[in-house]
């Protein structure tokens, strides 16, 4: 049993608290986060993005994703926390196995966790279950217990906010606030909350380094039609805010609270609840109308205008040089230069950054060899750091920050000889691939139908991934960009014209190898009124895991037609040798 939940649970015992929920969020929902909201991972060990926490007086459970299964049973040894596979039959969700806890407890029950982690979404949902419950239960909320157990926590610096030019933004924040301002007014809303760190910097066109990967800063925004309210941490603005954001009024961080809680009576309050946390949701007095769903700003971000279309398209090319070069140095000297999994993630990152234009990677490295490549978001770290063998598959999974634009690439490469089942089933995943990118899609449809028609070129051969095929991308903002995202069974937003997504299917084989295929697209309209997809991403194929007599002349034709656009777009900016082996690699198949 690790000593940190031993801890945990002492303190729980003092407060009178029966069960301990612990999120992987911040204070604003987001996925990557900052050192000191590592919370869940500090208590349970389990490092992986995504992930929940749930503490009991002789219990602990940790619910994840198919993503993390293999890596979760791995750091989860001997720690006396047993792994919920999210997803998988008979597994509870988190909300439905507290509500069973409650019901087979003897008495009252009284649930704990910071507030201010915990989403409002979560937080009413899991209210809702104990409305009509026989039961007294309650909930304590305004205590971060595991806090008292984190003795030295990382503290939270504020980076140094900078501007993002109109060169790059393409609108003017002005023009953003008023636009959103008519979304406002059509839906009779007084003020807009505005907790998600991404819309916050889209909308002042500002980016910081508060989160790990992801260049935004901490900040609340109350928006109304004749004010702006910026709510940041001591030292975000230590030059103050640009002469263009001049009308906007800079408060102390934690102010937010007491602003929301002075809303008058009869407002109405437009906020999104899987964004503002329970303890600022509860901040809103009774008499206030709150109205919940995504905000403006969110729906505007994830439509790309053409100076950010611009903006990503270059990015992808200078990544593009960048990635090239880095399988061409695996490939040519696979047999010379001794390599690890973080030795490979090191060079590839020295590679980027060489670039003065990349200031960032987007993620940390999933640079997995073998065995590893089968652990669907493995990260090597010293522990793990597998040695790169001159055969088989090195997946590496991982994207870059540019001034003009945010890049996420997976390229499943051939370090040395492939097994058959190796070539056969890299082949599968790229026909699924190539459903998704040759797809046209009527408006009409739901775009889940692009996940089924992928996972049906897999079918006959018996093969499937435990993942969404697509996630939405920000510009020069979060490498997985909500509310749009294409996961199997649903979509969670319906795609549209000028959104920037991933296209990537995979196969994971436990204890064997992984493969994965990913570009970036752009969706657009075409003369047909369809909607398809353009990719961005600008890197060949693994030529030697494909088998060709698998491919039907129509995915041949594109293999074919991208890899002589990869060849004619990256080698003016290839060095002859580079450029020769890119030719060789890019002929027609």
């Amino acid at each position: 049993m690790r000593k940190e939940i031993v801890e945990l649970r002492r303190l729980m015992a003092e407060e009178g608290i029966d069960a301990y929920f612990v999120p992987s969020g911040d204070f604003h929902g987001s996925e990557y986060v900052n050192a000191f909201f590592r919370m869940r991972a500090f208590l349970s060990g389990f490092t992986g993005s995504a992930g929940e926490l749930l503490i009991t007086a002789d219990g602990a459970w940790l619910w994840t994703d198919g993503r993390y299964f293999l890596q979760a049973a791995r750091q989860l040894e001997g720690s006396g926390i047993e792994l919920m596979k999210m997803g998988e039959e008979g597994v509870p969700a988190i909300d439905d196995f507290i509500k069973d806890l409650v019901d087979s407890a003897e008495g009252d029950y009284v649930i704990g966790f910071d507030g201010r982690v915990v989403s409002a979404k979560f937080g009413k949902a899991l209210a809702e279950k104990f409305r009509e419950c026989d039961k007294k239960v309650s909930f304590s909320i305004e205590k971060d217990l595991g806090g008292n157990v984190w003795k030295n926590r990382p503290e939270i610096r504020p980076s140094k906010v900078w501007e993002l030019p109109l060169s790059s933004a393409g609108i003017d924040s002005a023009d953003k606030i008023g636009a959103v301002r008519a979304e406002m007014r059509a839906a009779g809303a007084d003020h807009l909350l505005i907790t998600d760190l991404m819309e916050s910097a889209w909308l002042l066109n500002l980016r910081a380094g508060d989160i790990l990967y992801t260049p935004v800063f901490f900040s609340f925004i109350l928006l109304t039609m004749d004010s702006v309210r910026l709510y940041v941490m001591d030292g975000t603005l230590a030059d103050g805010l640009p002469e263009r954001l001049s009308f906007i009024e800079v408060k102390a961080y934690n102010n937010i609270y007491k602003d929301i809680a002075d809303l008058p009576a009869g407002s109405t309050l437009w906020l999104d609840p899987a964004t503002c946390n329970c303890a600022l949701y509860g901040s809103v007095p009774a008499g206030v109308s709150i109205r919940e769903e995504l905000t403006p700003a969110a729906l505007m971000k994830m439509i790309k205008n053409e100076a950010e279309i611009k903006g990503m398209r270059r990015a992808h090319v200078l990544d593009g040089i960048a990635v090239t070069r880095l399988i061409r140095w695996l490939k040519e000297t696979a047999d010379t230069v001794p390599k690890t999994e973080l030795s490979v993630a090191g060079r590839l990152k020295e590679l980027r950054l060489d670039n003065e234009e990349c200031f960032d990677l987007s993620f940390e490295t999933i640079a997995g060899y073998g065995p590893n490549g089968a652990i669907i978001h493995y990260s090597p770290t010293p522990e793990s750091d597998a040695e790169v063998k001159p055969e088989g598959f090195l997946l590496i999974d991982s994207g870059g920050q540019y001034t003009g634009g945010t890049t996420d690439i997976t390229r499943t490469i051939a370090v040395g000889p492939l097994t058959e089942e190796m070539k056969d089933d890299y082949t599968y995943v790229l026909k699924a691939h190539l459903a998704m990118a040759m797809y046209r899609l009527d408006p009409e449809t739901d775009s889940v139908e692009i996940d089924k028609t992928a996972r049906a070129e897999m079918a006959p051969a018996g093969l499937d991934f435990n993942h969404g095929i697509s996630h939405g991308v920000g510009h020069v903002l979060s490498v997985h960009e909500g509310p749009n995202g294409i996961k199997k069974g649903r979509s969670s937003y319906p795609v549209q014209a000028g959104m920037i997504m991933s296209n990537e299917p995979g196969v994971y084989i436990e204890g064997g190898f992984g493969v994965r295929i990913e570009n970036l697209v752009l969706f657009k309209n075409n003369e047909e009124g369809f909607i398809v997809n353009e990719p961005l991403t600008c890197v060949p194929y693994e030529r030697k895991a494909i088998k060709k007599e698998l491919l039907t002349d129509e995915q041949l034709r594109y293999v074919n037609q991208y890899h002589k656009w990869v060849r004619e777009t990256l080698t003016p900016y290839l060095d002859s040798e580079t450029a020769s082996w890119l030719a060789a690699e890019t002929a027609e198949l």
